[in-house]
C-alpha cells in the first residue's frame, strides 16, 4: 500500500486500539486500514511464520549481518549490531567468545558506515572500534583508519573527514593520523575543487600532531595554480608555510615559478621564488642530505618502533657522523606524552630537556585528552627546574577552560599566575608585544582571549567580573592589546551578565567595544553578544528578551559593515521557541508578541534573503508559542516556492499535530506523496507521532508494522519509533498491545531494544505476551 493511500483511508477517525465495543452509528462508514473481528485484538497472525520469533544467537546475527554488506543495508547494520553487542556482552558473562566475524568484513561494515556518514552512523564505528579486538580478533591500528577515511571521502563531506583526523588522538589507541591520511584527504580536496577547504585544513593540521612536509605544500599550491587562484591566496599559502619549520628547497622554489608561470604571470613569476628565498633561505638547520636523511629515519624510528630503537639508531648513526643535540630529543618525542621517555633519551644520550621538549610532552597530552597527564607533566617540569613559560601552560589553559567548570577555571588561573610571577612587570615601559609573535616568556594575549572566553561563559560570571577587570589592568601594565574580536566580544560578555538591566547591558557592550585601539568585532563575535543578549533575565518584569535592544546591536552591524546572515535572526528565533516551554501561561501574550516583532523585522530588512533554515526555524518558534495560523503561513511560503525540505515538512507536521489538525496534516503527507518526496527517518517519526497526538495509535502502529519505509531500502523504524508510541500507549495502558504486535511484524528491531525503553521492561513482560 502507497503512503498516499494510506494517507486517505488515515484520513478518517480512527478507530479504537483494542476494545471490542462497538462503533458509533456515525463512525462505522470510516473505512479502517485493516479488517480486523471484534473479538480480534492483534494483527491478523493466523498464518504467522514462526521463524519471526526466534531468539537470536551469534551465528544468526552474523548471518544477516553478512548479507546485509552487500546490499549497503546501513539501517539493518546497525539493528543487528546492536544485538550483536548484547549478545557478546551476555556471553562473556560465562566465558570468552572467539572473534565472530573476519577482518574483512569489519573493514566493509566500517566503510559502508563511514560513507553513509551520518552522527549516528560514526557513533557505530566507534563502537566497533572500540571492540574490535572481540568482534574481529585484530588491535586497532592505522590500517582500520585508513578504511574509514577511504569511507568519509567516498562521502564527500569535508568537514566530516577534517573533524574525524582532527580528533583521531582521541580515539582508540590515541593514532596521530599519518601524513598518507592527510595527504588522501587533501588530495581529494584539490581533486573535487575544494581549495579553501584545503587551505584551511593544512594550516591547522599541526593540531593533529602531524606536521606539514613540502609534500603537503605541494599539494596545496598546485591546487592554487590549478583553480588560477589570486595572488592575495598564493600569499597566504606562503604566510601558513612560514610558520612551519620547513626550510628553502630548491624544487619547491621551481615550483612556485613554473605555477605563475601557468597563471600568465611570467613576470611575477621570478618576483615570487625572490620572496620564498628571502622568507626560508636563512632558516636552514642544514644543508646536508646526510642529516636531512638521518633527521628523517630517527622520527620515524621512534613513532614507529618506540623510543628505545630510536635511541639505539642514535647511537649507531654517531658512528657515521651524526651529532647529537637538543633536536635530537625533538625528533625523539615528538609524538610521544610519556614523561618517562623523555628521562630514558636524556639518560641515554646525556642530553637535557629544554622548555620546548616538555612543552611537547604536554602538548600531545592534551591532544589525546589526558588532561590529568598534562597537569602532571607540567608539575614535574617546574620540579625539573624549568621556568613556566606560555609554551607549557598555553595548551593546559585552552583545555581547562573549555570544560566551563569553576574548579577548572580557576586552575586555569593559577597556571596564569604561575606564569605571571615567572615574567613580573617591570617598572620600566615594556615594549607592544608585535602580532606575529608566537610564544612569550609571560602571559600573551591568546591567553588573555581564552581565559575572558571562559569568563563569559561560565555560570558563575559574577564571580570573575573582578578578575576580569584585574587581568585587563595586567594587560595595559605588560603593553599587551586585546588583539582578537572574540577576546572582545568575551569581555563585553562578561560585563554585560553583571548588568542590571538590558539598557545597563546595552551601554556595557558599547563601553567595551569603544576601547582605544580595540578590534573591531567580527560576524562571529556579534552573534556571541547577541546570543548573550537572549540570555539576559532582569526579574520577573525582564525575563523575556528585548527585541528592541537586540536589533540595536543588528544596526551597529550594518554601520560597521558586518554582513547580516541567517544566524542573525535564528539565535533569536530559537531562544523564543525554547521559552515558550518555560514562561507561566500568562506570558504567552508577550512572548508571542515578540516572535511577531522579530519577524517584522526579518521582513523589513531589504539587505538579507532567509533560506530555508531560517523559515524552518521561524515555522517551529510560531508552533511552539501556540501560532499554528502563523506557522502554517510559512510554511503555504516555502511550499508554493518549492523551498521546502525533510526539516520543513517534520516541523509543519509536528504542528499540525500539536495543534491537533489532522486534516492540515493528512493534506501536508498527501501533497508530499503527489510529488515524490520520500520522508527520511526522523520525518516519519514525526509522522508517527502526529498519528498518536489526535488520537490514531493505532493506526500509527500498523503504519509502522506495514508502512514506514517499505520502499525506502535505508529507512526503517527504529527505538525512537518505539518510544513514541509507547509514550503514548503509556496513557492507556497498552504498551503490552505495542509491544506484542512489534515483536510479530518486526522482530529484527524488538531484539535490539533495549531491556528497559522508558521504564517499561522488554524481557520482563516478555513472557506475559500472547505468544500465538
Amino acid at each position: 500500500m502507497s503512503l498516499s493511500r494510506a494517507v486517505a483511508r488515515l484520513a478518517y477517525p480512527a478507530g479504537p486500539f483494542t476494545r471490542s465495543v462497538s462503533r458509533p452509528s456515525t463512525l462505522r462508514r470510516a473505512a479502517p486500514v485493516f479488517r480486523v473481528k471484534r473479538d480480534q485484538r492483534r494483527f491478523l497472525t493466523v498464518k504467522h511464520d514462526p521463524s519471526l520469533s526466534y531468539v537470536p544467537d551469534i551465528d544468526a546475527i552474523v548471518d544477516k549481518i553478512r548479507r546485509c554488506i552487500p546490499t549497503a543495508n546501513v539501517g539493518a547494520l546497525h539493528q543487528q549490531f546492536y544485538g550483536l553487542f548484547r549478545v557478546l556482552d551476555e556471553e562473556r558473562k560465562d566465558k570468552p567468545t572467539a572473534p565472530p566475524l573476519k577482518e574483512k568484513e569489519i573493514h566493509d561494515v566500517l566503510s559502508l558506515l563511514a560513507e553513509s556518514g551520518r552522527h549516528h552512523d560514526l557513533d557505530m564505528v566507534m563502537k566497533i572500534l572500540v571492540d574490535l579486538p572481540i568482534l574481529c580478533g585484530v588491535e586497532v591500528g592505522v590500517k582500520v583508519y585508513n578504511v574509514i577515511l577511504r569511507g568519509l571521502i567516498a562521502n564527500g563531506n569535508p568537514q566530516t573527514i577534517f573533524n574525524w583526523l582532527m580528533n583521531m588522538p582521541q580515539k582508540p589507541k590515541n593514532i596521530t593520523p599519518t601524513l598518507l591520511q592527510w595527504h588522501m584527504f587533501f588530495e581529494w580536496c584539490a581533486g573535487s575543487g575544494q581549495v579553501g577547504v584545503l587551505q584551511h585544513s593544512v594550516s591547522k593540521m599541526h593540531r593533529s600532531g602531524r606536521r606539514p612536509t613540502f609534500k603537503t605544500f605541494e599539494i596545496l599550491f598546485n591546487a592554487l595554480f590549478d583553480t588560477g587562484a589570486s595572488i592575495k591566496k598564493i600569499h597566504e599559502a606562503l604566510d601558513i608555510m612560514e610558520h612551519t619549520p620547513l626550510t628553502y628547497d630548491e624544487n619547491f622554489a621551481k615550483l612556485l615559478y613554473d605555477g605563475f608561470v601557468k597563471l600568465g604571470l611570467t613576470d611575477r613569476a621570478q618576483e615570487m621564488k625572490d620572496n620564498y628565498w628571502k622568507r626560508f633561505s636563512k632558516r636552514s638547520r642544514t644543508t646536508d642530505p646526510n642529516m636531512i636523511e638521518w633527521t628523517e629515519s630517527i622520527e620515524k624510528e621512534a613513532e614507529n618502533k618506540g623510543i628505545a630503537a630510536a635511541v639505539t639508531l642514535c647511537k649507531s648513526l654517531q658512528k657515521d657522523g651524526f651529532k647529537l643535540s637538543s633536536h635530537t630529543l625533538t625528533l625523539l618525542i615528538r609524538h610521544t606524552h610519556r614523561l618517562e621517555y623523555l628521562r630514558y633519551a636524556e639518560a641515554e644520550l646525556h642530553l637535557k630537556a629544554s622548555t620546548i621538549h616538555w612543552a611537547i610532552l604536554i602538548s600531545n597530552a592534551v591532544r589525546i585528552g589526558d588532561l590529568t597527564g598534562a597537569l602532571s607533566i607540567y608539575e614535574e617540569s617546574k620540579s625539573a627546574g624549568i621556568t613556566p613559560g606560555t609554551p607549557l601552560v598555553h595548551p593546559i589553559v585552552n583545555a581547562l577552560c573549555t570544560t566551563l567548570d569553576d574548579a577548572a577555571i580557576d586552575r586555569a588561573l593559577g597556571l596564569y599566575k604561575d606564569l605571571a610571577e615567572a615574567a613580573p612587570v617591570t617598572h620600566s615601559k615594556q615594549e607592544l608585544q608585535p602580532p606575529g609573535r608566537r610564544h612569550s616568556s609571560g602571559p600573551d594575549a591568546n591567553l588573555y582571549n581564552i581565559l575572558f572566553l571562559a569568563f563569559g561563559a561560565s555560570k558563575n560570571v559574577k564571580k570573575y567580573f573582578p578578575i576580569a577587570l584585574s587581568l585587563l589592568e595586567d594587560m595595559e601594565a605588560r603593553n599587551i592589546e586585546l588583539n582578537s574580536p572574540m577576546a572582545v566580544s568575551s569581555l563585553a560578555i562578561v560585563v554585560m551578565r553583571c548588568a542590571s538591566s538590558f539598557d545597563d547591558a546595552l551601554k556595557a557592550y558599547k563601553r567595551i567595544c569603544k576601547r582605544p585601539n580595540a578590534p573591531p568585532l567580527d560576524a562571529k563575535g556579534y552573534q556571541a553578544i547577541l546570543h548573550t543578549l537572549t540570555q539576559l533575565s532582569f526579574g520577573d518584569y525582564e525575563r523575556l528578551p528585548s527585541v528592541w535592544h537586540y536589533f540595536e546591536v543588528v544596526k551597529d552591524m550594518r554601520t560597521r559593515g558586518v554582513e547580516i546572515t541567517a544566524p542573525v535572526y535564528t539565535i533569536l528565533f530559537r531562544h523564543l521557541a525554547l521559552l515558550s516551554g518555560e514562561l507561566p501561561p500568562e506570558e504567552r501574550d508577550a512572548l508571542a508578541a515578540a516572535v511577531r516583532r522579530a519577524h517584522d523585522h526579518l521582513t523589513l530588512d531589504p539587505s538579507f534573503t532567509p533560506d530555508t533554515v531560517l523559515w524552518n526555524q521561524l515555522m517551529d518558534t510560531y508552533q511552539r508559542v501556540g501560532l499554528f495560523a502563523e506557522a502554517y503561513r510559512v510554511w503555504e511560503t516555502l511550499f508554493i516556492t518549492g523551498r521546502f525540505n525533510q526539516a520543513s515538512v517534520a516541523i509543519i507536521i509536528d504542528a499540525c499535530g500539536f495543534a491537533n489538525a489532522w486534516p492540515m496534516a493528512a493534506q501536508v503527507c498527501l501533497k508530499m506523496t503527489k510529488l515524490g518526496f520520500k520522508f527520511n527517518l526522523r520525518t516519519w517519526n514525526t509522522w508517527i507521532e502526529c498519528m498518536c497526538r489526535v488520537g490514531k495509535l493505532d493506526d500509527a502502529l500498523k503504519v509502522v508494522c506495514l508502512e514506514m519505509g517499505k520502499d525506502q531500502p535505508n529507512i526503517a523504524p527504529d527505538v525512537n519509533t518505539v518510544k513514541v508510541l509507547l509514550s503514548f500507549a503509556a496513557r492507556t495502558n497498552q504498551q503490552d498491545e505495542v509491544m506484542d504486535r512489534i515483536k510479530r511484524y518486526l522482530p529484527q528491531l524488538w531484539h535490539t531494544l533495549p531491556t528497559e525503553l522508558d521504564g517499561y521492561s522488554i524481557r520482563e513482560r516478555a513472557t506475559a505476551v500472547d505468544p500465538k
